[in-house]
């Protein structure tokens, strides 16, 4: 009877440890993955590296925390290593008690530091507790993967510029997987109006040129300068921005300053703004960025209405030049749109390879996109 009890002893020690090994590796892949939570209004995205280690930038809005808990569970996360709070808003870091109850977190929740007034700051400081920490310029956090994920902090409290604009304290993070780069930066400004101050155009030579930008403080019309889109030169650009907001978000005036770069847009949700512009912004539910461990090539996957995935090349290839971009000749087009384009159009950059079809005469039945060049 002693033998048999042991036996048991140990087949269930066994059976625990086996349990808490596949809790703990749930979320491994073998790439890297960016998860644009579609949170409504609200900024929420979960990194995932190919260990399984994961990053929690923001968690979403305060009362409206149903939506990232369930996916969260849905794409395998357990527990969350570090999380970014860009800044004290509560569309920001108001689910942090709900998210971090229901997936723990190990080792430490980043800030700008300091204080604020508001039961949801309140209510994160309780819950983070001892594992709260203030981020620092030029932190990182390295995740163990072949090659390395680094998250750097690049950019905190205004960069340098006085500001009183809780928006424009926020912390700035650049995320690095061999040749592949995105830029995740809160509700940063970059334009000094109204009690707004420009801080992009101070950071933008501390981040360079980046493969995926996450636009700051959900497209409004004090964000994404010229000079800062110019400096980091994104081939794809993601919004976070929520059904029927009271914002007017995403702006005109955002979204021009994105189109005329060249940029492939993806909404989480349609907005209450300017309305997205067929054939070039995709309305997606959550955004998954998806990155090979060679890193040289990406994809970008949607999850509502009719989900799409796109590839796209990184800036840099393994020698570490620019990646060329083909130009087709006379017309180009996607097959999953009814607008067309000249071949010198900047928007035919943004056409993903797979949908990309070209001809020496205009395609019938397609417009023309207002912005080519007659």
């Amino acid at each position: 009877m002693k033998e048999l009890s042991m036996r048991r002893m140990v087949m269930f020690l066994i059976a625990l440890s086996v349990g808490a090994l596949q809790s703990m590796t749930s979320a491994q892949t073998n790439r890297l993955q960016i998860h644009f939570m579609d949170v409504g209004q609200g900024d929420g995205a979960i990194l995932i590296a190919p260990t399984g280690e994961t990053v929690l930038f923001d968690n979403g809005l305060l009362n409206h925390c149903s939506q990232q808990l369930t996916y969260l569970q849905s794409v395998g996360v357990t527990t969350i290593d570090y999380q970014i709070i860009s800044h004290y808003h509560a569309d920001h870091f108001g689910c942090t008690t709900e998210v971090l109850s229901r997936f723990p977190l190990q080792k430490a929740s980043l800030d700008r530091g300091g204080s604020y007034a508001s039961g949801t700051f309140n209510a994160y400081v309780t819950k983070v507790g001892a594992k709260r920490q203030t981020a620092q310029d030029g932190e990182t956090i390295t995740l163990n993967s072949t090659p390395p994920v680094i998250v750097r902090i690049v950019a905190l409290n205004g960069n340098g510029v006085t500001t009183d604009n809780e928006n424009d304290e926020s912390v700035v993070a650049l995320v690095s997987y061999g040749n592949f780069r995105a830029e995740i930066g809160g509700d940063l400004s970059g334009f000094a109006d109204n009690s707004y101050a420009d801080i992009e155009t101070s950071v933008a030579p501390k981040v360079g040129q980046v493969d995926v930008y996450k636009v700051h403080h959900h497209g409004s019309r004090y964000s994404t300068n010229t000079a800062w889109l110019q400096a980091i030169n994104p081939r794809v650009a993601v919004v976070s921005t929520g059904n029927g907001n009271t914002f007017g978000h995403p702006t005109q005036e955002c979204m021009e300053r994105l189109h005329n770069a060249g940029v492939k847009m993806y909404w989480t949700e349609a907005g209450n703004g300017v309305p997205p512009e067929d054939g070039v912004d995709v309305v997606g539910g959550n955004i998954i960025v998806e990155v090979p461990q060679q890193a040289n090539r990406y994809t970008v996957r949607t999850t509502a209405g009719t989900p799409t995935t796109t590839q796209f090349d990184t800036w840099l290839t393994a020698s570490g030049t620019p990646t060329p971009t083909p130009t087709p000749t006379g017309f180009a087009w996607s097959k999953r749109s009814n607008i067309y384009h000249v071949s010198t159009c900047r928007f035919v950059t943004t056409i993903s390879p797979d949908n990309l079809q070209t001809g020496s005469t205009p395609p019938s039945g397609k417009t023309l996109h207002k912005d080519c060049p007659k």
